[in-house]
């Protein structure tokens, strides 16, 4: 029997049908779906998906577009207790297939999306796929499947009350796919009630509530986007979403809708700047209220065009990762509610870098409510490998053994893989990730603590610190740097023109801002193109590295 006690991400269609049952909680394309309609069409599905023979513990890939429908199909495969893995329809065909072959779904859900590698997929690919799923009309990549469509898997019109959800074994809920910035993703459990502690952290934090219109301005594959999803529908906010991100879509759909609240990262929020500075009017700045970063820190630049361009809105930087469930700590960069804010981005002088950088890392700022988090440090110090504990983190790797190193209520603590201190105030300072570090003359080096001094340089747009080995230093640092607009690089080291930027000008900046020597880089590069990324955004250090290092013995090879 069923104990209701349980968390279970569908206690959200109570209250869509309690409190959203006439109001539009959807908004895709030319499709609305009031409260009512959307717990119709997930307790439809879930019906069907029962006659099928979906048993709890199955677990369903879904691959697709952001929708409306994939929203539905994320709450009814819960709801009868299937798993759901969302794929990145940005994979190559192998990257899907190791993906597939990890978690051994029984039913592949689809769309267009992945068309260019889902042709390629061959029965004897994935013996567990009994069925397939087709979201728009099928085409001829796809005679060979037996196809179903989800008018096909419907069942009869329900009785609406009450609800007869199930739960997989462990209370697993869905398995979310880390982005992978070394190696292939991984698969990470998460659970019933790591999702909803998740929503209800960034519903004390950030505010959300029913009053929310929410952009979906990530992909619903990746833990923001997905954790923010759930968060929407259980305060019972109305879901605008687009297929993919586009800047220009995002911002007319902002006006359109009178938005009030999205998500961002650091390349999203500038596109979408670069797009409303052009505009002749813009409407949006009085709309919007609520604003998250992820997926790593916003320049002080960034912060302060936010602040101009959406005046009303509260601007908030999380720093989380997929195996703790979204965000572990949270950041109040703007509140135009607050006065000390907004004094602070009208001097943006030195008290703005302090606020932010400091020679330990970048601030991250206070933990959630339910998050412990710890620092594994060595005698000598304060800094160490951040480690975090509680009911928010992964129940297990999929492919890892049923014994749970990571069950929330052990005495286990997950370790991030990232380094950083703690002050006296509760604020977490990150300083790098521990398979990102450099060993240099015998002395640790944090790529991201490097980054952090350069980026408050006037020139510089972006940058990336890696090592590259070195005969007499193991290691050398190396920063690869994009220059803002009117600046030139100089060879010559002594260069004092106007706009003009060189070796010395950047070690001199280093050293005056209290780097220490031997953090900083030997050798500096112009880098003319964007940097290679994931598709969360993050930078592949390994790949810049790579080319680094291509470049280099090409030179060598050419004297």
């Amino acid at each position: 029997m069923a104990n209701y006690t349980h968390p279970h991400i569908c206690q959200c269609l109570s209250r869509l049908l309690a409190f959203r049952r006439h109001f539009p909680v959807t908004i895709a394309g030319h499709r609305r779906k009031s409260g009512q309609q959307l717990v119709e069409e997930v307790l439809s599905l879930a019906q069907g998906l029962l006659q099928l023979g979906l048993a709890p513990g199955d677990v369903v890939a879904i691959c697709a577009y952001n929708s409306d429908w994939y929203l539905e199909w994320l709450l009814a495969i819960a709801f009868v207790g299937g798993i759901a893995a969302p794929l990145n329809y940005r994979w190559s065909f192998e990257e899907a297939r190791l993906a597939m072959e990890a978690v051994r779904p029984v039913m592949f859900v689809t769309d267009e999306s992945c068309y260019t590698w889902y042709s390629k997929l061959h029965q004897n690919d994935i013996p567990s796929l009994k069925w397939h799923v087709l979201l728009d009309s099928p085409s001829s990549d796809f005679t060979m499947w037996n196809v179903f469509t989800p008018e096909m898997l419907k069942g009869h019109p329900v009785k609406l009350l009450p609800f007869d959800y199930t739960w997989a074994s462990e209370g697993a809920a869905i398995i979310c796919f880390t982005s992978g910035t070394t190696g292939k993703p991984k698969g990470v459990t998460l659970s019933h009630g790591a999702l909803i502690i998740q929503s209800l952290a960034k519903i004390a934090i950030v505010g959300y509530n029913e009053d929310d219109v929410y952009l979906h301005t990530a992909p619903l594959c990746h833990i923001g986007g997905l954790s923010s999803a759930l968060t929407m529908l259980m305060v019972g906010g109305c879901h605008v979403l687009m297929p993919k991100f586009d800047a220009e879509s995002a911002v007319g759909t902002i006006e359109q809708y009178t938005v009030t609240s999205f998500i961002t990262v650091p390349a999203i929020m500038a596109s979408l700047i670069s797009i409303i500075r052009h505009k002749e009017t813009w409407k949006g700045g009085d709309t919007v209220k609520k604003i998250l970063n992820g997926g790593g820190s916003l320049s002080l630049e960034l912060i302060k065009d936010t602040s101009i361009l959406f005046t009303k809105a509260k601007l908030i930087s999380a720093y989380g990762m997929t195996e703790s469930c979204s965000s572990l700590t949270f950041l109040t960069l703007y509140d135009p509610m607050h006065e000390t804010t907004s004094q602070l981005l009208q001097t943006f002088g030195v008290a703005g870098s302090n606020l932010i950088h400091q020679p330990q890392g970048v601030c991250v700022g206070k933990a959630a409510p339910h998050v412990e988090l710890k620092i594994c440090a060595d005698a000598c110090g304060h800094i160490g490998r951040i480690l975090t504990r509680g009911p928010h983190i992964m129940l297990r790797y999929w492919d890892q053994t049923l014994t749970n190193p990571f069950n929330p209520y052990t005495e286990a603590w997950l370790d991030t893989g990232d380094i950083g201190s703690i002050d006296r105030y509760g604020n977490l300072w990150l300083l790098g990730r521990t398979n990102g570090r450099i060993k240099s003359g015998g002395e640790n080096i944090y790529p991201e603590e490097v980054e952090a001094i350069l980026l408050q340089h006037p020139a510089i747009a972006s940058v990336v610190i890696v090592g590259i080995s070195d005969a007499r230093l193991t290691e050398m640092v190396v920063a690869c740097i994009q220059l803002r607009e009117h600046w030139l690089w100089s060879e010559q080291s002594d260069s004092n023109e106007e706009f003009h930027l060189s070796r010395k000008n950047l070690q001199q900046y280093c050293m005056q801002n209290q780097l220490s020597r031997f953090k900083i880089p030997k050798l500096f590069i112009v880098w003319r193109k964007p940097f290679p990324v994931t598709t969360t955004g993050k930078i592949r250090r390994d790949q810049v590295r790579k080319e680094v290092m291509s470049q280099l013995q090409f030179l060598h090879s050419n004297l």
